[in-house]
């Protein structure tokens, strides 16, 4: 039947060999087999090790049509496919229902679950977000997972580019109250999101639903968020008069996917041309609770308020508080034991 090889049309590759008509009718014909990947050396490295076993398969006369048909037309669904990382990632693994339903499922909804998981399904889906983006790096590995469970080639796709320890811009506060002022007075619905996520550390998908709650300017985060369940309190708090946070000027939503927010604030934010991420607003709230509530809050308490564990708190946000501020802090609670030694010193020589 001769030699098998791989090749490319219109960027994508597939193999081509003298094969059997798969109707058993009539001479072995040159015949293409999809491998359903884009042309990349990497994918070429893929096919490659296809073609030895087709190869092998032409040489020992061994050679079915019902081992390769599945590439084009069988195969498992996505359905099936996520049924199986449901097991291995909860059932037997330790990820909870929660995280399951909210991270995981929150990607995977984009798919259409009747279809063939193929290297080319895989790419599309992942493709559906930004390289640099959060969502990116999520599905990028929930779909390298999928491959792996189905045996079937992950796609030669960019390595994810975000990385929270990336995010070396945080903003002051005095450069957050220009940003939010300059923002009202063209765009007042990216002016109030800009201003709750720095007033209160949120996400960004949780503008969404987040509530006030009582006189204290307290700010509820309900269970269907990320994290569950929690209560906000301001930081600063006359920053809820400043960016007149409680007239809850929020942007009308269209869609309920879960990158929604964050699509809608990449572009507002870069069409105004502001300097930094949303995100990083999070992280400037962080460490303004060391800085404010300095030793008298447990960073139980501040993990608590944003809505994650505390080794996470310790692991993510404390490094972007300021060298000089720990030192300025450090200095602070020395002299003020130093003070007061000095005074009950003075009191006993009385």
């Amino acid at each position: 039947m001769g030699k098998a090889s791989v090749n490319a049309q219109k960027g994508r590759l597939y193999l081509l060999a003298k094969l059997p008509r798969r109707d058993g009718k009539g001479q072995d014909e040159p015949t293409r087999i999809p491998m359903g990947m884009p042309d990349t050396p990497v994918n070429r490295r893929v096919c490659e090790k296809r073609r030895a076993v087709l190869q092998r398969a032409i040489d020992t006369d061994t050679f079915e049509w019902a081992d390769w048909i599945e590439t084009k037309n069988s195969g498992t669904t996505w359905k099936q496919a996520i049924q199986a990382l449901y097991k291995k990632r909860v059932v037997l693994g330790r990820a909870g229902e929660s995280t399951w339903e909210t991270n995981y499922m929150g990607r995977l909804r984009q798919v259409e679950m009747n279809k063939v998981v193929t290297s080319r399904e895989v790419e599309r889906f992942v493709n559906r977000w930004r390289v640099e983006q959060c969502s990116y790096k999520e599905a990028y590995y929930l779909a390298k997972d999928i491959c792996s469970l189905v045996a079937v080639p992950f796609p030669d796709l960019p390595l994810p580019r975000y990385s929270k320890s990336k995010l070396t811009n945080v903003p002051e506060d005095h450069e957050i109250i220009d940003w939010v002022e300059k923002a009202q007075g063209v765009d007042p619905e990216l002016a109030w999101a800009i201003g709750m996520m720095a007033t209160y550390g949120l996400r960004d998908h949780e503008l969404d639903e987040c509530e006030f709650a009582g006189v204290k300017h307290y700010l509820q985060v309900p269970d269907q968020t990320k994290t569950g369940f929690r209560t906000v309190v301001p930081l600063e708090r006359d920053w809820v008069e400043l960016f007149d946070l409680r007239s809850e000027r929020r942007r009308v939503r269209v869609s309920k996917a879960p990158d929604a927010t964050s699509q809608w604030l990449y572009h507002r934010r870069k069409k105004l041309g502001f300097p930094y991420v949303p995100y990083s607003l999070r992280h400037s709230y962080a460490g303004r609770l060391w800085r404010v509530g300095g030793s008298r809050l447990d960073i139980f308490t501040a993990a608590r308020l944003m809505g994650h564990s505390v080794e996470r708190h310790e692991r993510t946000y404390r490094e972007w508080i300021q060298p000089h501020t720990i030192a300025v802090r450090a200095e602070e609670a020395l002299f003020a034991s130093q003070s007061t030694a000095a005074l009950r010193l003075e009191e006993l020589s009385e």
